[in-house]
Parts: structure tokens; sequence; C-alpha cells
């Protein structure tokens, strides 16, 4: 039980790590940002989060981070929190190594450890070496294959009288700009992980170097790159200061190596160190205007205080054609759309009718056009049937009567057959005729095969009655059967 009590507590305490860290005063440093129009609008956040001893806080959730942007009060979206190591985009790492006399007793431990780092990175990292004695040199330059750069490095002579660490330091900055640079003939730029790092192993001193160790820190924290240090000395151990203090103004970490077996243990440390850098995805909301535009992150922890920095980043400038297309073919599309519902839904205009005499085209209220009733002398007007009210005029050598469509009086009715009858008009005489229909016709009641018509004739076919009427009238003789 005791010892299950024990095993409780110490689980408890590592949940508990954290928070602990975050109340004895961590940091949070933004190193990198990248946001280029080749991923846009996925933008990508390095960041490490520090414990006052140096340590990285690992473990952190992805809701304890977020993200403002130019201002914005609410964080952008984000998208995902992972380790450098888990996310796998590599890192871009320059070791600086004092190659002067002062480390020659430790050459051979200094140049396995280096060699041991180099060749435990990752496939995506990138390293370079550097060493400084009398002046700073590129021993190798940035590159993927570590067994051609561990190798360079072994070659390294410890044999220099000074020791101008300053300009090494400056000599590692400056081999990023170098591979940011169009190489000579047009070549195209070195394109390094976007984490960065510097190692430097070295006692600290420093005796005339060109460059002033302000200048190294200012360039180092301008570039975001962090200075890490393992400090040895054969010799005094004052001057071991100094890396620490550059390791802690530029975001780095400082490690001892007391002994020289120390260095490779250090090394690793680092190493780890850079491996648990923090790497933040979001969803930007920024314009991609080339302008620079402010970006904070922060993670806020329960219980205690924000941590938070900021930096300034300048958007890719660019027109995205893909998303300008698809917002007006999306447009297009609605206005399409738009045009098919008022065709399908809008309220359609009457039939246009034509003219039963004339067969021109008339207004659609109307059976027979203006002309044709002013002209005509006499016209039929149905009284009792389906189109009751409707006038026909009668003009024209016959005008035809019956169900049928192509008749002049068509007749809604189903005992009218569809050629029933027709009035033959010469001057002022109107005949009627049956034109062999089954239910006859009737004039005043009366069935008759064919009669001269007078004004007021009732005219009957099947079950619709007409009112023949006339401004001229035939004889009592004419309109005899």
């Amino acid at each position: 039980m005791p010892v299950m009590k024990h095993l409780v507590k110490i689980l408890a305490a590592a949940l508990l790590l954290p928070s602990v860290a975050l109340a004895a005063g961590a940091q949070l440093n933004i190193q990198q940002v990248e946001v280029s129009q080749k991923k846009w609008p996925h933008a990508r956040g390095y960041v490490n989060v520090i414990g006052a001893a140096g340590s990285p806080i690992q473990g952190l959730s992805q809701d304890l981070f977020r993200v403002y942007e130019a201002g914005n009060q609410e964080s952008s979206r984000i998208e995902k929190v992972e380790s450098l190591e888990a996310a796998q985009t590599g890192a871009s790492i320059v070791i600086v190594v004092q190659a002067s006399g002062a480390m020659m007793n430790i050459q051979e431990d200094l140049k396995k450890a280096v060699a041991a780092f180099v060749n435990g990175l990752g496939e995506k990292d990138q390293v370079a070496v550097v060493d400084y004695a009398e002046a700073a040199e590129t021993v190798a330059p940035f590159a993927e294959d570590k067994g051609e750069v561990a190798g360079k490095a072994g070659k390294i002579t410890f044999t220099g009288r000074s020791f101008l660490l300053y300009d090494g330091l400056g000599q590692a900055i400056s081999l990023y700009a170098s591979a940011a640079a169009p190489g000579k003939g047009g070549q195209a730029a070195t394109l390094l992980p976007a984490a960065k790092a510097i190692i430097v192993i070295s006692d600290g001193r420093d005796n005339g170097s060109a460059t002033d160790v302000e200048k190294v820190i200012s360039d180092a924290m301008k570039r975001k790159i962090p200075i890490h240090a393992v400090g040895h000395s054969e010799m005094d151990q004052d001057s071991l200061a100094n890396l620490e203090m550059i390791s802690k103004r530029t975001g780095g970490t400082y490690k001892a190596a007391n002994a020289p077996d120390d260095i490779n243990k250090a090394l690793t440390v680092i190493k780890d160190y850079i491996n648990k850098m923090y790497v933040i995805q979001w969803k930007t909301q920024l314009d991609h205007d080339g302008k620079e535009h402010k970006i904070e992150i922060v993670m806020e922890p329960e219980s205690s205080a924000p941590l938070k920095s900021s930096v300034m980043v300048k958007t890719p400038s660019y027109i995205d054609w893909i998303k300008i297309g698809i917002i007006t073919a999306s447009i297009l599309l609605l206005m399409i759309i738009g045009v098919v519902i008022y065709v399908v839904t809008r309220p359609k205009p009457p039939p246009v009718r034509f003219c039963a005499v004339c067969k021109r085209a008339q207004m659609p209220e109307w059976d027979v056009c203006l002309f044709c009733l002013k002209s005509a002398k006499a016209r039929v007007i149905v009284q009792k049937g389906a189109t009751k009210g409707k006038t026909y005029p009668l003009v024209g050598k016959i005008v035809s009567m019956g169900s049928g469509p192509e008749n002049s009086v068509r007749v809604m009715d189903g005992a009218v057959s569809g050629k029933h009858a027709g009035i033959a008009v010469d001057g002022d005489k109107f005949e009627i005729v049956d034109l062999g229909s089954k239910n006859g016709v009737l004039v005043n009641g009366k069935k008759t095969a064919r009669r001269f018509l007078r004004n007021g004739d009732i005219i009957t076919l099947g079950m619709t009655e007409f009112k023949f009427e006339s401004s001229v009238a035939a004889s009592d003789d004419e309109a005899e059967d």
C-alpha cells in the first residue's frame, strides 16, 4: 500500500508539472511564422514554451493555445498543435565549434559528439557547421546529407591561437541569409525548414571579434534564431556566463559540460529541446496583400497568467484567381437559377386568340375583332349554353356552326355535330342551312332544313340557343321554309 500511494503521488506530480512550471515563470517564444501562397490560407507558428529551469514544457493541449491576428479579439481557428518531431517538418541547424588550441585536449570527444549529433538528425533536417579561431569559416554549408557534413566537421583542426566567438556566431547567422538569397547564375534560393537553431560549443571567451555581441544578439532575435550553448572550459570558468547570457537573450538554452563526456549529453538535451518545439497550424484570416501584420500567439492555462508573444509577419501578395473563379461561377449559377425560377413561376399571359372571322390576332378577351363587329350587318348571340353572352358577327360568304374547332361559330355542346349548320351570307340576306346534323336545326322552335333569317329569330342547335340580330330584315316570303 505505501508503494501504491507513492506511485499515485508521483503520477499526480507529473500531471501537475506544466502548471507548476508555468507558475514558476515559464516563457513562450515565437521562433517563426510561416504564411505562404502555396499553403494559403493555412499558417504555421513554431513556438517554444520553456519553464524557469530552461527545459521545454511538453504535453500542452491544443485547447490552451490561441492565435490573434491584426488585433482581432477573436482567436483564429487552430487546426492542429503538435511537436516539431511529430510534425516532421525538420529544422535548419548551424553548429558552431571553437577551433582554438584551448579545445585541443578534448578535440576527439568534441568531434565524436558533433558527428553523433549530426548523424542523429531527422531526414528533413538540414545542418551546417562553422568553426572559429583567428577567423570564422564555414566548414560545411547547409545540407541534408548528414554523413557528408559529419565528415567535414571531423577534419576541423584545433590549433588556432585566437577565439573570435562573436564572429563565429555572426558567420552562422549569415548562413541563413545566404541560403535565402538566389545563388550565382540565377540559381534558386535554398528552401530551409522554418524551425531554426544555432548550437555553439565554446568556452565563452572572445578576444577581438569584429562583430559586437549586441549585434549578434540583435540579428539572432530579428531572424528568430535561438542560440543554444554548450559551455566547456579547460581554463577559467568565468567566461561561460557569457554563453549563458547569449542563450537566454535569444530564446535558447545553456548547458554546462564540465567533463568532455558531458558535451554529447548536452547536445542530446538541446536536440530534444528543438524537437519538442510546438508547431501550431491555424487558418489565417489575414489578407494576402504583401503587408506586415501583427500575429500574437497565446497559451492560456487555467491556473496561471497567460503566456504570450507576438511577431510582425508579411503576407504574400497575389490574386487568388481560383477563388475569384469560384465566386464568379457561384454568382452566375445563382443568376441562372433565379432566371429559371422566374420563368417557371411568373404569371402566364393569357393566350392570344384570333378573330373567329378574319383570323387576325386580337385582344385576349374578344373572339371577334372590332373591325369585323363593326362591318357586320348581322350577328348571332349565345343566349343559352356554355358560351352564353358571346357574340359572333356574320361576315364572309359562309359562317359555319358546329362543335369542331374549325367552325367560325364553335358550339361547346355535346348534342351539336362537328359540322352542324352554316349561315350563307348574300348581301342583306342570311340563310341558315342544316349540314346534315344528327339533332337538326330549330328556328323559333321549328325544325328546318334551310331558312332565311329575320331579326330576332331564335336558333337552336342541340341545347344551345342563339339570337339572330340584323340591321336588315328578310321579307316574309324569304323567311319561310
